[in-house]
């Protein structure tokens, strides 16, 4: 879709121009090395400014839900895949939409994955089933969906490299591991040693599994099924009690480069075990609200993204355009709808919805980067889950003629206040910080 459709009257930045807002973003950006906040993480539940009353699903498995989808959704790497999820619900007819959004369209192959995901939990729902054969079809199809995603999370030399990561020469992840053994020695006492032993044990049994992968047949039965041994083990240890309190003591050892080089080992193989992390969660949900997970109940939907726009402003040389990051084409969505609210599946039989429920949260594959968390701040009616930090100058946001006063003047003063932010935060002394993650599992720790 076309961002930018608004007469230059009506037009969002009107008062402050887009290039001047994007001169303090890169202002901002040579003063803080592009990362102005730290990593943070908060409660929905308790940031939501209005509790919409009526709604079957708790917020918090509201949340969990989008984010579980959110990364479903997101199959390839690059920007361009990070994706955003709204939960809406329909208490009259007990259906729920899942909507998406990315900065790319999603895929016909990707859309029919996902709806052998959501057809696999609500296959059930109603008959008696065994929960652990049901994670395990679950996991296998999130697995044969992510397989090219997983590769790369651990850097296989099976992955092929995109294009835009060509020229980066990091090794597999499994070497990175005898950093972790190492730094076991500095963080347990001597009457730690059955501790020491036990995690030193994890650490080498996890190492043997990762490289041995290496040496599986390609495009095998049994490259699959190493595969999936793989994630799961990788689920076991960072659930496992005495590795989790290792990975707070990591956290808690100083800022050296070894430490944060394994803090960074650990966070990537939270983002392996994830896959079965959320095949958990999807039974888990659908098993907790069984009235939604039924057949012509469950309803997915794909919004169109937009189309990007030219700059002639960027912090980097080869940053030529700007792009409508997932969260916010939701949002805008959300806002041009709010007041006649439709779900996908009455707009296609051209009936309105009065029992219709909009969405508490936004899901995301990814942390919030510091414009959207930003924006949602401002906006108010989505609570933030959390932040990355790091600022993408290339962000934007719709322009559009189909705007109303309301929302037109509401866009307009957000991105006033957005900007005092940015101000203020570049007129402090600089500081650096390091890049951060921006995609992050939280089964070791906060």
């Amino acid at each position: 879709m076309d961002s930018r459709t608004a007469d230059p009257v009506q037009s969002i930045w009107r008062e402050l121009p887009e290039d001047t807002f994007r001169e303090h973003l890169v202002r901002l950006e040579e003063r803080t090395n592009a990362v102005p906040m730290d990593v943070e993480q908060f409660d929905v539940s308790t940031n939501l400014k209005s509790h919409h009353s009526g709604h079957l699903l708790a917020v918090n498995d509201e949340q969990g839900l989008a984010n579980a989808f959110a990364f479903l959704v997101a199959v390839e790497e690059g920007a361009q895949s990070v994706a955003a999820v709204c939960l809406e619900e329909d208490i009259k007819a007990t259906t729920l939409t899942i909507r998406f959004a990315a900065i790319d369209a999603i895929s016909e192959a990707i859309q029919q994955a996902l709806r052998r995901v959501t057809d696999a939990i609500s296959g059930t729902s109603g008959q008696a089933f065994d929960s652990h054969l049901k994670v395990d079809e679950l996991f296998r199809l999130v697995t044969k969906m992510h397989f090219r995603r997983i590769l790369a999370r651990f850097r296989s030399s099976k992955w092929t490299k995109p294009k835009f990561l060509s020229r980066s020469h990091k090794k597999p992840l499994w070497q990175d591991f005898a950093n972790l053994s190492h730094r076991v020695q500095f963080l347990y006492t001597r009457r730690e040693v059955s501790i020491r032993q036990s995690l030193e044990e994890q650490l080498e049994n996890l190492t043997r599994l990762y490289s041995s992968f290496e040496t599986v047949a390609l495009d095998s039965h049994e490259e699959f099924a190493h595969l999936i041994r793989l994630v799961r083990t990788s689920y076991e240890f960072c659930t496992d009690e005495v590795v989790q309190e290792y990975a707070r003591r990591l956290k808690n050892a100083g800022p050296t480069s070894q430490v944060r080089s394994a803090l960074k080992t650990m966070r990537q193989i939270e983002k392996i075990a994830a896959y079965y992390r959320i095949s958990n969660t999807l039974i888990r949900t659908s098993r907790l609200y069984p009235q939604y997970f039924q057949a012509e109940k469950l309803f997915l939907d794909f919004l169109a993204p937009y189309a990007s726009v030219p700059t002639s402003v960027g912090y980097e040389d080869w940053a030529k355009t700007c792009h409508v990051h997932a969260e916010i084409q939701l949002i805008v969505y959300y806002d041009m709808h709010s007041s006649d609210a439709v779900t996908s599946n009455s707009r296609s039989h051209g009936a309105h919805n009065a029992h219709f429920l909009p969405p508490r949260v936004i899901g995301t594959s990814k942390y919030l980067c510091y414009l959207c968390y930003l924006f949602m701040k401002v906006h108010g009616r989505y609570p933030p889950a959390n932040t990355h930090g790091r600022l993408y100058d290339q962000w934007t946001i719709p322009d559009c003629a189909e705007f109303g006063d309301e929302q037109r003047n509401f866009y307009k003063y957000i991105i006033q206040q957005m900007d005092k932010e940015v101000l203020a935060r570049a007129s402090e002394p600089p500081l650096w910080r390091p890049e951060p993650m921006t995609s992050r599992e939280n089964l070791l720790m906060p």
